[in-house]
């Protein structure tokens, strides 16, 4: 008879998103894993398989956190605001007291240069939804008229996802949130150029 689980999968998932956001997946060892969620080899592997399908797991659990800001951005009054409220969002997150909220699965997994075809392809789609995320707002805010550059939007949605990433290093680096919101003005004044 199966011994009953005494542990509760979504928190472990938690655990295990917050190991390979912080570490990496190719630094993420069999042994911080089971430090962090107090699980032995076995458990881990029945419950959520090797370590490709719990890293794949972890990028989901990751995009299920950021579900908040991707509504809040939705739910903006214009195009612009779209933009402003997912800067925020990360400025807040690259400044955020736990420093697990400083690490981005997602962008530290596409700098790692996984080469493994399921975790790769992965990352880039769920970079490519940030992309379009962006890309959505800014051409919200041209028709809408809260964003006058006539640059296309897919190309400042680049320029934007590019700022994503760079905040992302500039917070490991130790600039201040101050630093970052000064960075994210001087890039979104191009959206105030016609």
């Amino acid at each position: 008879m199966p011994r009953e689980r005494r542990f509760s999968e979504p928190e472990v998932l938690e655990r295990l998103t917050d190991v390979f956001s912080t570490h990496g997946y190719a630094s993420t060892s069999l042994a911080l894993l089971q430090e962090a969620t107090g699980l032995g080899k076995q458990s881990l592997y029945n419950t959520f398989g090797d370590k490709q399908s719990m890293y794949l797991q972890a990028i989901d659990c990751a995009v299920q956190r950021s579900a908040q800001t991707v509504a809040a951005v939705q739910a903006a009054a214009s195009g612009r605001a779209a933009v402003v409220a997912y800067f925020d969002a990360l400025v807040a997150s690259c400044t955020s007291a736990n420093p697990v909220d400083k690490h981005c699965i997602v962008t530290s997994g596409l700098l790692e240069g996984i080469a493994e075809a399921p975790l790769a392809w992965a990352l880039t789609t769920r970079w490519q939804s940030t992309h379009e995320l962006l890309r959505a707002a800014v051409e919200r805010g041209q028709r809408d008229g809260s964003i006058v550059s006539a640059i296309p939007s897919a190309e400042l949605a680049e320029l934007l996802i590019a700022l994503t990433s760079g905040l992302r290093v500039a917070a490991q680096a130790g600039r201040s949130g101050d630093q970052m919101q000064r960075s994210v003005a001087l890039a979104l004044s191009v959206l105030d150029t016609p």
